[in-house]
């Protein structure tokens, strides 16, 4: 393990890249992290902040942490002030998300969790605070691995669940050898990509792959935003709707309506990748798909 990531590059390779020991990292603080959120004039600006208009993400480019983010990354995704690249921010989504999913991503994780079991490796794409990875690791599979673009989210993970190796590196183009893993596995990650994209990842997925390998894919649910049935309102589906639908409308996703849009089946065969189960339920679509 080395605490420097500054020298990486995400170029395949065929043995396996450096893990950095990102819980001992030290990374920059960004204007986000001085929101002073202990005063009310502090908490009514950071309350004005995820309430207006989202903006560009502020990081110094000129560091290799932040130099091989792919622009569509550095947005300000879900409200958050400089979006995943604060350590105070970052931590707090990571907190927040589970219980403003009101436990579907925890029985989501266990449910993908339970399918690679008997895996030798497999990898979470878009890990972000390692929680699915983890999962998978407490399945019983030994040699799992995550990726995601923020260095913040990675940090939190690396301290939260070492026993997942993490890298820095964008879903479309990873270190890895082709046909490392066993499977793949993907949580609310693809409606954050654009579709080109989305594309490029998907390929990637398949590079990665051995064959016949797994991948999973859980998305927000396309149903969430149709509207809510007035006379269902008042029972546990209509009322789960209501409140998807509302938190969808709420959080900056700006390609989320491209993905929903998109002709997903034709987007998997294109890749290689055969469709074996589709499951649409508020808030959760779900594919399982095998490598061709």
């Amino acid at each position: 393990m080395t605490s420097d990531i500054r020298s990486s590059t995400p170029v395949p390779t065929t043995a396996d890249p450096t893990v950095p020991d990102w819980a001992s990292l030290s990374l920059p603080e960004t204007w986000a992290d001085r929101l002073n959120l202990k005063s009310v004039a502090g908490l009514v600006k950071f309350f004005r902040l995820i309430l207006g208009k989202p903006q560009r993400v502020q990081v110094d480019q000129s560091d290799p942490l932040f130099a091989n983010i792919p622009r569509y990354a550095l947005q300000e995704f879900h409200n958050l002030p400089n979006g995943n690249y604060s350590s105070r921010i970052s931590r707090g989504y990571i907190t927040g998300f589970d219980p403003s999913m009101l436990g579907f991503m925890q029985a989501t994780r266990r449910a993908m969790a339970a399918r690679v079991v008997g895996s030798q490796a497999v990898l979470d794409i878009g890990t972000g605070g390692g929680k699915l990875a983890a999962q998978v690791h407490r399945a019983g599979v030994a040699d799992v691995w995550g990726v995601d673009v923020s260095p913040y989210m990675l940090k939190h993970a690396a301290s939260d669940y070492p026993e997942v190796a993490y890298l820095q590196a964008p879903v479309e183009q990873m270190p890895f050898a082709s046909e490392r893993f066993d499977a793949v596995v993907a949580c609310f990650l693809f409606h954050e990509l654009p579709p080109k994209y989305a594309e490029q990842a998907l390929a990637e997925c398949h590079r990665v792959l051995r064959p016949g390998g797994q991948l999973l894919i859980a998305e927000p649910s396309e149903n969430q935003l149709q509207p809510v049935r007035l006379r269902s309102l008042f029972s546990r589906a209509g009322w789960r709707h209501w409140y998807f639908k509302t938190l969808a409308r709420f959080v900056y996703e700006p390609f989320v309506m491209a993905w929903h849009n998109s002709d997903k089946p034709a987007m998997f065969a294109r890749s290689g990748f055969q469709l074996l189960e589709h499951k649409d339920e508020i808030p959760i679509n779900f594919y399982a798909l095998r490598k061709n």
